[in-house]
């Protein structure tokens, strides 16, 4: 499996549990719905979409688990623009404050591992 490969099981995964989690928020389901649809036709897509608009402005802050920048720098980029990561940065702005902590930590988890996915795919998928 490549390194492009994990990374968008991985972002899915994400997803599907962030629907589990969030059952009502449609722009979860709907980001959900993007992801799996850029998958089949553009795979590369959704990596360059998450490294502009995750990884680049905060990976250094999900290292360190800093929710503030992090919900900073999401609601800064939910104002700008909408694309598929959107919906997982709303639920730094919307929902954060609600999460039991053991799901706050969950969230963390994953956005590690994507962020060190996305690098390594970055460097030749």
């Amino acid at each position: 499996m490549s390194f492009l490969s994990a990374f968008n099981t991985q972002l899915i995964s994400f997803f599907e549990e962030l629907v589990q989690v969030l059952p009502g928020e449609r722009d979860v389901q709907m980001g959900l719905e993007a992801i799996k649809g850029a998958k089949k036709i553009n795979p590369r897509l959704i990596l360059d979409l998450f490294i502009e608009h995750v990884y680049t402005d905060l990976h250094e802050a999900i290292e360190r688990k800093d929710i503030d920048t992090v919900q900073r720098v999401a609601r800064v980029k939910i104002m700008g623009q909408f694309n598929e990561m959107m919906a997982a940065l709303t639920l730094f702005d919307k929902h954060w404050n609600v999460l039991t902590p053991s799901t706050q930590e969950a969230i963390w988890k994953y956005l590690r591992v994507l962020c060190v996915l996305a690098e390594k795919a970055r460097g030749g998928a």
